[in-house]
C-alpha cells in the first residue's frame, strides 16, 4: 500500500512540476501567419539564443518624423538550430539586416524567422517557412547564399 501511495505522489508530482514547461510551449501556426511575410530592416539589439525559443529584438529606422520602432523576432530553439547547422552565430548584435518574418497574429512589430540578409548579402535562412525544396522533395536543413 504504501509503495502505491509513494507511486501515485511522484507521479502526481511529476505531472504538477511539468506542467508549467507544457503550458509555456506554444505553437507557431496558431500564433504567426504563414500565408503573409513582412521584411524589416534594422539594427540587431538583442540576440537572445535559448530555448524554447531564440529571439532577435530588431530596431528599425522610424518612417518621417516618428520613433524607432521595436520589432522582437522569435525563432527557433537553439539546440534545433544547431542540429540543423544554421551558423546563426552569423549574427551579431550592431548588425544592420534585413529580416523577413510570418507576422504575429495578435501583436504589431512581432514575427516569426524566415530569413535574414546580412550586410554583405549573405542571405541566411532556416529550416521551415521559405525553405526551398531540393531533389526528392525534401527540405533543407539549412541554406546559406551569397549574392
Amino acid at each position: 500500500m504504501h509503495r502505491n501511495l509513494a507511486a501515485a505522489i511522484a507521479g502526481l508530482a511529476g505531472i504538477f512540476l511539468s506542467g508549467g514547461a507544457l503550458m509555456a510551449h506554444h505553437s507557431v501556426a496558431a500564433n504567426f501567419d504563414q500565408t503573409r511575410s513582412v521584411s524589416v530592416t534594422g539594427r540587431i539589439t538583442e540576440l537572445d539564443m535559448r530555448n524554447p525559443h531564440s529571439q532577435i529584438t530588431l530596431q528599425v529606422a522610424p518612417s518621417a518624423g516618428a520613433d524607432p520602432v521595436e520589432w522582437f523576432i522569435e525563432w527557433s530553439d537553439v539546440n534545433s538550430l544547431i542540429r540543423r547547422s544554421v551558423p546563426y552565430d552569423q549574427l551579431k548584435v550592431g548588425d544592420q539586416v534585413t529580416i523577413t518574418v510570418s507576422p504575429s497574429r495578435r501583436l504589431p512589430n512581432v514575427g516569426y524567422f524566415r530569413q535574414a540578409v546580412l550586410a554583405g548579402g549573405t542571405t541566411l535562412r532556416g529550416c521551415g517557412f521559405g525553405a526551398v525544396p531540393q531533389r526528392g522533395g525534401k527540405v533543407p536543413a539549412m541554406v546559406l547564399m551569397s549574392v
